[in-house]
């Protein structure tokens, strides 16, 4: 450890004073900005950025591209210059295609993981501040809270209980335990106790720091490179379309031998077959596929991006559409987050508090009376104990008030500044902390001990009513404390179930005069004076009911984990719809003690758990997986972690989550929302049904290609298209309607369908069936129109021209056919279709070119179509999209419920 980058020897005065900074006030708006124009921003390079070479590289290194050549080089051999060139066109054509697609959409992955930006909270000017982590200069002073990620690397001078984990630099798992004293002598990187480094986690307790290196200063800065090297693995879709794509090589070289040899046996000339089994063997292979594939995908991310839901990799776009289980959080998903403290029930009397939101205004009742809350020294008490065991703080901007910090504490600390009570005043006052116990979700409360104006010491008490009141001997009542013995006990329990039953938060709050010695952690085990309960209220947002109707007609169910108490997650669970109306509650505690079989069955009855730990969600998500659940689980914490990366789909909230939670998440709400991820499944079912039209679409077309072929032969007919009129096909009819595949309107019942089941395969035995049927359809029309042509006596380059002209146009009406999965492709959703219209007109104008620009003409062996050729080619290319049409209605009316 080189001491003069990182001062764990010197005192944190001497650490201020080297980078000009003040430990209470930190640096100036006027200082930082200097600092930042100068040093630059607090970033670290990233991984390194996707390599042009290598994508083009990607995309000649496969199957299809060595087929392409072959048949150029064969071309070249055989004297056919121009087909040669033609086909190498293809080759660069496709790669280009390939190219452009996987490269945007890696440029779009990128972007859309840059929307979240990780803040800090820092000290500027006095004033506690939350900013970009990238504007984080050398002499802030880092403001550190549980759940956050440390965004530099700073010499800590306040740790309360903190605890780091720096598994990232150290490899060890456990979290190190921090101190503020110099430490003697050079010391290893893990063992730097009184330094925190960038990338690394507050798991516990809170502190503050002076920052002393950003960027690549930073110890992470120096081994970025080592972290930008992690491999992504191809996703499940993108294996099962490998997977596809190996099958249909073999199949098409099976056909394009049967094909050609069955020409050359039946006295065509060798070459021609020879080129013409290439040509098939190409057009059977979908190319396009991985390509399109990929930008269907990106399309869906930003899609979802607009709805305000971040999805960080490419995979969950896919996992999301088979997701069955969503396990969610009540505070902030399914409720408002806009904490406000409505209710405030003293061991004798009870209060109702005005106003919503964190504006510190509203007065106080006691009745049909308001109060002097100046004068009522028993409200005022309760007031300061939840101001001053708060981290919270409200600030205004043009006469908005917002809140940094846990909006349960928000409420609290607004109560109190309506009564006069801010901190700072407080503090200024006397009243200083001297120790804290941060609030811990196994414990259930969080402590402070403070000075009092009178010298003494005072610790107060927060948290859940059952936890405290165990800790209290006594209550604080008008006419002084008094013994809390059973009968208050009970009233105070019966009290809390009355607002837990109306939906409201409640925690409970104590104090007590402090001893002069003794660990905070074991003077509040008891001897408690009991305070009252707080009624914090939470109302459920107004969409939620409608989402989890929406999720359970989708097949999909909600299951409510939460760590309030029984009553309020019940109430809650009631008024949005999750579980039965007669569906009792399971308490994590239960949990704890149940086995795997055991927590299985319980979750298939059961959907309200409360009093939940971050332990018992990583069970229920354990549990779920094995009985084979696609689950989506929602978190805002660091203690979350582990299950959101445990589930299939890990959902962090962007507005009230930890940077920890964001980054452990496959998912991301911008918004919070609980509908916000029920758009998001919305979204990826429609993505794999649009990716299904795609592959439907272009396997039926490309079978219709081989099959024209290997009919005529059979017939005793002329070939009815050359090599570069498939080349032509395969490249202009394939590729633009297969793209507008992707941004295809929903089917009208994406949502009212059970999951998908992902371990189904892309190709079914149905599917298959239904591709062999419709590709048999298309050939027909220009299988008639070539045979009619040839027996009407016109030259074989006008047979082959309405031939190709034949399969071109029927390939391109096909889209109709596909477009919806149960229902017709003609319907009223075709109005809202801008990009199919636009593929099927820039298709039909190419394939114009192709039959009447003298050049085309030339290249593709076509001509001009008369009057009556034209009728046949438009016959022949109707006829199957109206027998498919017919074939729909018949099979909708055969299946269709009777009335």
């Amino acid at each position: 450890m080189n001491d003069s980058l990182y001062p764990t020897h010197q005192s944190a005065a001497e650490v201020a004073k080297r980078q000009n900074t003040d430990l209470r006030k930190g640096l100036t708006a006027q200082q930082a900005r200097r600092r930042l124009a100068r040093y630059g921003r607090n970033l670290i390079a990233r991984g390194k950025p996707i390599s042009a070479w290598e994508i083009i590289l990607r995309q000649v290194r496969n199957i299809i591209v060595v087929l392409l050549l072959t048949a150029a080089g064969i071309s070249f051999f055989l004297g056919e210059i121009l087909e040669g060139l033609a086909v190498l066109a293809v080759v660069v054509l496709n790669t280009l295609f390939g190219f452009i697609t996987e490269y945007r959409a890696e440029k779009s992955v990128e972007s859309l993981q840059q929307m979240v930006k990780t803040t800090a909270k820092v000290l500027r000017g006095g004033r506690l501040r939350q900013i970009a982590a990238e504007e984080v200069v050398a002499g802030d002073i880092l403001v550190l809270e549980e759940g956050d990620l440390v965004t530099a690397d700073g010499r800590l001078f306040e740790a309360d209980n903190l605890a780091v984990d720096e598994s990232l630099l150290t490899g060890e798992s456990t979290p190190s335990g921090k101190t503020v004293e110099p430490i003697r002598g050079e010391v290893p990187l893990a063992e730097c106790r009184n330094m925190v480094f960038m990338g690394t986690a507050v798991t516990r307790g809170n502190g503050a720091a002076v920052v002393v290196a950003t960027g690549t200063a930073t110890e992470v800065g120096k081994i970025s490179d080592m972290l930008a090297t992690t491999k992504e693995e191809p996703s499940p879709l993108e294996e099962r379309l490998e997977r596809t794509g190996r099958f249909l090589v073999v199949l098409t070289l099976a056909i394009t031998a049967v094909v050609s040899g069955t020409g050359i046996l039946g006295g065509r000339p060798w070459a021609e077959m020879l080129k013409t089994g290439i040509a098939l063997a190409i057009a059977a292979v979908p190319e396009g596929l991985p390509a399109v594939a990929t930008v269907t995908l990106a399309i869906g991310m930003w899609r979802m991006a607009r709805h305000r839901a971040l999805v960080k990799s490419l995979p969950a776009v896919e996992t999301l559409g088979s997701t069955t289980v969503i396990c969610t959080d009540k505070t902030g998903t399914l409720t408002e987050n806009q904490m406000t403290l409505q209710d405030i029930a003293l061991p004798d009397r009870h209060i109702r508090v005005e106003g919503t939101g964190y504006a510190p205004t509203g007065r106080f009742w006691e009745g049909e009376k308001p109060l002097d809350s100046a004068a009522d020294e028993t409200l005022r008490d309760f007031l300061r104990a939840g101001a001053l065991c708060s981290n919270a703080s409200l600030s205004e901007t043009q006469g908005q008030w917002s809140l940094i910090g846990d909006p349960t504490e928000g409420a609290l600390v607004t109560a109190a500044c309506k009564a006069g009570l801010e901190r700072e005043a407080l503090t200024a006052a006397g009243w200083q902390r001297r120790d804290e116990l941060p609030f811990d979700s196994d414990l259930r409360y969080m402590a402070v001990r403070c000075a009092t104006p009178e010298k003494g010491e005072v610790i107060y008490l927060k948290g859940a009513p059952d936890v405290v009141l165990g800790m209290c001997r006594s209550i604080r009542q008008n006419s002084g404390e008094a013994p809390l013995d059973e009968s208050l006990k009970a009233s105070i329990c019966r009290e809390n179930s009355r607002l837990a039953a109306e939906g409201l938060r409640v925690l409970g709050l104590a104090r007590k005069t402090s001893p002069p010695t003794g660990p905070l952690s074991e003077t509040i085990l008891s001897g408690m004076t009991f305070l009252g309960l707080a009624g914090i209220l939470d109302p459920p947002r107004p969409d939620v009911a409608d989402a989890i109707g929406m999720a359970r007609a989708a097949g999909i169910r909600t299951i409510m984990l939460t760590g309030d108490q029984a009553d309020t997650a019940l109430a809650i669970a009631r008024r949005v719809g999750i579980g039965s109306p007669d569906e009792s509650v399971t308490s994590g505690l239960e949990l704890a003690h149940m086995t795997v079989p055991e927590l299985t069955a319980r979750l298939r009855i059961c959907s309200v758990y409360a009093r939940i730990s971050p332990r018992n969600k990583l069970d229920i998500i354990a549990a779920l997986n094995a009985d084979n659940q696609i689950t989506a689980m929602t978190g805002d914490g660091v203690n979350d972690a582990p299950a959101l990366k445990r589930a299939d789909i890990g959902v962090a909230m962007g507005q009230r989550g930890t940077s920890v939670a964001r980054q452990a998440a496959d998912m991301v709400l911008l918004d919070d929302r609980f509908a916000t991820i029920l758009e998001a499944v919305r979204q990826g079912r429609v993505i794999f049904d649009n990716i299904h039209k795609f592959i439907h679409y272009l396997f039926s077309c490309n079978l219709s290609e081989i099959l024209v072929i290997f009919l005529c032969i059979l017939m005793g007919l002329p070939t009815p298209l050359v090599a570069l009129q498939i080349l032509w096909l395969n490249l202009v009819t394939d590729v633009f309607p297969a793209l507008a595949m992707g941004f295809e309107a929903p089917e009208t019942d994406v949502m009212t369908r059970p999951p998908r089941n992902p371990a189904q395969g892309l190709i079914t035995t149905r599917f298959k069936l239904r591709i062999g049927a419709e590709g048999l359809f298309i050939t027909l029309g220009p299988l008639v129109a070539f045979a009619v042509t040839v027996q009407q006596g016109l030259s074989l380059p006008q047979c082959r021209t309405v031939a190709f002209m034949t399969l071109a146009v029927g390939q391109l009406l096909h889209v109709f056919n596909v477009r919806r999965k149960n229902g017709l492709g003609f319907d009223a959703s075709l109005s809202k279709a801008p990009y199919l219209w636009g593929a099927f007109s820039l298709t039909l104008v190419l394939q114009l070119l192709a039959v009447y620009t003298p050049a085309l003409q030339r290249i593709l062996h076509t001509t001009g179509l008369n009057r009556d050729m034209w009728i046949i080619t438009l016959m022949g290319a109707a006829a199957p999209v109206l027998l498919m049409q017919l074939w729909a209605v018949m099979r909708r009316l055969r299946f269709s419920p009777a009335k």
